[in-house]
């Protein structure tokens, strides 16, 4: 079984509100993708951080299971280890596919092409639109551990940004892991204001 993982956990500071609630084509970016992911997966998993309450009180989230990101400040890594500790409990669960809630053009297309890909257990699979790798991103269970123990420490040193900037595809994409890239024939699921905070 594959579950489906929003990362929303952000504080959209530059924004000066939630971006999760920002308004697209008649719906809050964060319920397009929710409504997404929650028609394509038995288990969908929302990852919430900053202003959690708003969000939750404003929004349906359907069957999805929401878990709050006390440490969203650390970053994205927070969010991808609150997500997966999570999933761990579930053997059922294969690989996760994450998705970030500020991208809300993803749509079934990508998803059904990215879940018919043939891979194995210690495989990564990556979104790759006409110019550049992106989300959503499929990563199996056998990475699961290594992503639970990124930290601050051991991912900083001595360069905060380099924990402020960390993205997943940047990491399975450039690194020596296995991974598969699916391309697809289109320019990339814009981000809502491309605007990484989640």
């Amino acid at each position: 079984m594959i579950a489906g993982v929003i990362l929303a956990a952000g504080d959209s500071s530059r924004m000066g509100f939630p971006k999760q609630l920002a308004e697209y084509k008649g719906k809050t970016i964060l319920e397009t993708v929710v409504d997404t992911v929650t028609s394509k997966f038995e288990e969908a998993v929302v990852v919430l951080g900053h202003e959690n309450d708003t969000i939750t009180e404003k929004l349906d989230f359907k069957d999805s299971t929401i878990l709050i990101n006390e440490n969203w400040e650390e970053g994205i890594v927070s969010s991808i280890r609150t997500a997966l500790f999570y999933l761990s409990e579930n053997k059922e669960i294969e690989s996760a596919m994450i998705f970030m809630a500020d991208q809300p053009s993803v749509n079934n297309k990508i998803i059904d092409k990215l879940i018919k890909t043939k891979k194995k257990e210690d495989e990564v699979v990556i979104s790759k639109y006409r110019y550049k790798m992106n989300y959503p991103i499929i990563v199996p269970r056998f990475f699961w551990n290594k992503l639970e123990l990124l930290t601050y420490d051991n991912l900083l040193g001595e360069d905060d940004s380099l924990f402020k900037n960390f993205d997943l595809v940047d990491f399975f994409g450039s690194s020596e892991y296995k991974s598969k890239v699916v391309n697809f024939n289109f320019l990339e699921p814009t981000d809502y204001d491309e605007q990484k905070d989640f």
